[in-house]
């Protein structure tokens, strides 16, 4: 039986919040690293958070970093596109240096995540 069949929690109740309300409970939410239902659950019926409903928390700063990061493997990578159509040929360093970049960034989105980011 497929899980959506065997889903207890049939009934779906809306509610409205200020976005003040909403940020304040999605930040919540965020920070203990479950779903949104899970925390609502959680604060008005005392209800255990599901293992399935627990989520990583997401480090900010190093998301930015990664950002950072792959704008710049991007634009490095851009440019030697460009270099390659118009018929030249990128500098021995060029490529490599790039793919690093993008390594560095998967690292860095990893650790963010939670996950390490020590793969080869």
């Amino acid at each position: 039986m497929p899980g959506s069949d065997k889903r207890q929690r049939t009934r779906l109740k809306p509610i409205r919040f200020t976005p003040e309300e909403l940020a304040r409970v999605e930040g919540d939410a965020e920070r203990m690293g479950v779903t949104f239902g899970s925390y609502v659950r959680l604060r008005l019926l005392d209800a255990p958070i599901p293992r399935q409903s627990r989520r990583p928390p997401v480090e900010r700063q190093l998301l930015g970093q990664a950002l950072a990061q792959l704008g710049k493997a991007g634009s490095n990578l851009n440019q030697i596109a460009r270099h390659l159509n118009s018929g030249g040929v990128p500098e021995a360093a060029a490529v490599p240096a790039a793919l690093a970049e993008l390594h560095d960034a998967k690292a860095v989105l990893m650790q963010a995540l939670g996950r390490g980011g020590d793969d080869p």
